[in-house]
């Protein structure tokens, strides 16, 4: 189904090129958008670059998730038929429901007289980061890495990809491109492929050839790195004191090596002291911070564009975080990221409330005084506007179809059943138990496992999520057969119990396999693991441990007798049923305790270093 998808929609797209060129049709599309942005008015110019966000509708305690568009947020839409749309998981129940909405942004948009569609884009990186309710979520980037694999990422992009396209979401935030070389990092870890820039270019390469396989715009992301940081920018201004020779041999490596098939690059609200050091007086503290990368002209326009040759789109993060609401005006920021060379301008607000409204149409007028007076270039928002109709050109999104470079998209108007065959579908379930299976890596065995079933066996877990992971792998053990008494497999939730009732519940196992989630290189309970590993021993048996998240914890446990690692603590909020449509789920703890019951022969290989 989802080949004969993904051929059908190559096919469309191709119908309405009327056998021209493709470099003529691109030069008349080139010159048509010219055109078009020379008759556009000044706000229709800023609203093209204004992608926001319609997480919920009302105020207060009366807020709703937007799963559909109030009267207030259609007017909106067709007031000022803004470039594009985010959408996250509140505004999303399951697929046909999904597609119903983007096509009433669609609507609401061409009411106004738009020049193009909308952008529709989302967070869909797979694995730890996922906004589909009932798609496939996939391993993850650092999941797909261990598999040793690129043709993995290429899967991976392409399951995903086909479950956006089927919905209408044109524009996947993906992949992520940061190079995680610190292991504290807050905030990338395992959303990275790796600690080497290699890796990454090259799994981010075929990832991004998946996606457009589907027809969805790629977004490079968080330039010029997000990995070593140790503060996340969601709710901090995170430094990283590194020059730009040193970036361009880590960083910057997988950036550039893929930057000429990307649609867009996502910009990193970070401090770069050594290669942007203009300041700015910061609004919540008073004190100088150096304007971040999203800011910076140097980092934009001079190593982005000039250095390394980026000729797509170039999209800040969200303008709404912390790194950059809590230390700039919402004006100066607006006018830094234009004048710095960012194209479009990320949830600079959430059309969530009346007070929303008002609040967008200021800051609009804002921008377009700016420009009137000179405070912000108009070449840079001429520049931008092109940019931008011509990535929608691209991909089928202008609406005069002389203006298409391969045609007009049939992805504005999705089909609300045909999404709900395609999203989540059990060939897409099958391709991400694939991975997960393929992802799990062991960094020490000292005859463990496999685990047979002829003797107690405990496993400890921390959450309802987890149990339900493991059911599933008990299940599917059962099913085929390599278990045959699964009495002797115990689930103990070890959350919030006591070292002495967890001493009592492994008190004469022959295995205790003990999930672990950790977020940084420490384990979050290093004490009492090492202490039940000490009590399993001195029972006779042995002690696996499964680290569910970042694997670094991992270098802390040498006295336990198994060290695992499968790079995402997704579980489950109930047993899968095989049906298309249902809610998502993490496929990597099952797919580890399958593998460590002799499932599945254990071939990962660690994407990073746990030193």
């Amino acid at each position: 189904m989802r080949k004969f998808i993904s051929s059908s929609l190559a096919l469309m797209m191709v119908v309405g090129a009327f056998f021209m060129p493709m470099n003529q049709k691109t030069a008349v599309a080139a010159s048509g958008i010219r055109g078009i942005v020379s008759n556009m008015t000044t706000q229709q110019k800023v609203a093209q670059m204004i992608m926001p966000a319609l997480r919920t509708w009302g105020s207060g305690d009366d807020a709703v998730p937007a799963t559909t568009l109030s009267d207030e947020q259609k007017a909106v839409l067709t007031k000022y038929s803004f470039g594009g749309v985010i959408i996250f998981g509140q505004n999303i129940e399951e697929a046909g429901q999904t597609t119903q909405l983007i096509s009433s942004m669609q609507e609401a948009n061409a009411m106004g007289g738009a020049v193009s569609s909308l952008l529709v884009s989302i967070d869909q990186e797979g694995g730890y980061i996922t906004r589909l309710s009932t798609g496939t979520s996939m391993p993850g980037n650092m999941a797909i890495a261990a598999t040793n694999d690129p043709d993995n990422a290429y899967l991976a992009g392409d399951v995903i990809g086909s479950e956006l396209s089927v919905q209408g979401i044109n524009v996947d935030f993906a992949p992520v491109m940061d190079v995680n070389n610190n292991p504290s990092n807050p905030i990338i870890g395992v959303r990275s492929f790796s600690d080497d820039p290699k890796v990454v270019s090259q799994y981010g390469a075929r990832f991004i050839e998946g996606l457009h396989n589907n027809h969805v715009m790629v977004a490079l992301k968080h330039f010029p790195g997000h990995g070593d940081t140790d503060t996340d920018s969601h709710t901090g201004l995170p430094l990283i004191e590194k020059t730009y020779d040193q970036l361009k041999n880590l960083e910057l490596i997988p950036f550039t090596q893929v930057a000429s098939s990307a649609d867009f690059v996502m910009t990193a609200h970070i401090q770069y002291p050594n290669i942007e050091t203009g300041t700015y007086t910061s609004i919540s503290t008073g004190e100088e911070v150096y304007l971040p990368a999203t800011l910076s002209k140097t980092i934009l326009t001079d190593i982005l564009r000039k250095d390394i040759g980026f000729e797509g789109v170039i999209v800040t993060d969200a303008m709404e975080m912390d790194a950059i609401a809590s230390h700039f005006d919402p004006m100066d920021a607006a006018r830094l990221a234009i004048n710095a060379g960012a194209n479009m301008l990320l949830i600079p607000v959430d059309i969530s409330s009346p007070d929303d409204i008002k609040e967008l149409d200021d800051y609009i007028n804002g921008i377009v005084a700016g420009i009137d007076n000179g405070l912000i270039s108009m070449d840079c928002v001429n520049d931008s506007v092109y940019r931008i109709l011509k990535a929608k050109s691209k991909y089928g999104l202008m609406n005069d179809d002389s203006l298409n470079e391969l045609g007009k998209s049939e992805l504005i108007t999705p089909d609300p059943e045909l999404a709900r065959q395609v999203v989540g579908s059990k060939e897409h379930h099958d391709i991400e138990w694939k991975i997960a299976l393929e992802a799990v890596t062991s960094i020490k065995n000292d005859n463990a496992y496999p685990v047979t079933d002829d003797k107690k066996t405990v496993i400890l877990y921390s959450n309802d999520n987890q149990k339900n992971s493991i059911d599933f792998a008990k299940a599917l053990l059962v099913a085929e057969g390599k278990v045959t008494s699964p009495d002797n497999i115990i689930s103990i939730c070890a959350k919030d119990a006591s070292k002495e009732s967890l001493t009592a519940a492994i008190k004469g196992a022959d295995t205790v396999i003990m999930l672990s989630v950790s977020y940084s290189k420490e384990a979050s309970n290093e004490d009492l693991i090492h202490d039940l590993i000490q009590k399993t021993h001195d029972n006779g048996g042995k002690f696996i441990l499964l680290s569910a998240h970042l694997p670094y914890e991992l270098a802390s446990f040498a006295d336990a007798d198994a060290l695992i690692a499968c790079y995402n603590s997704r579980g489950m909020e109930m047993i899968p049923t095989g049906e298309s449509n249902r809610p998502k789920y993490g496929a990597n703890i099952p797919a580890a305790i399958y593998a460590i019951f002799g499932g599945s022969d254990i071939t990962g290989t660690l994407p990073v270093s746990i030193n």
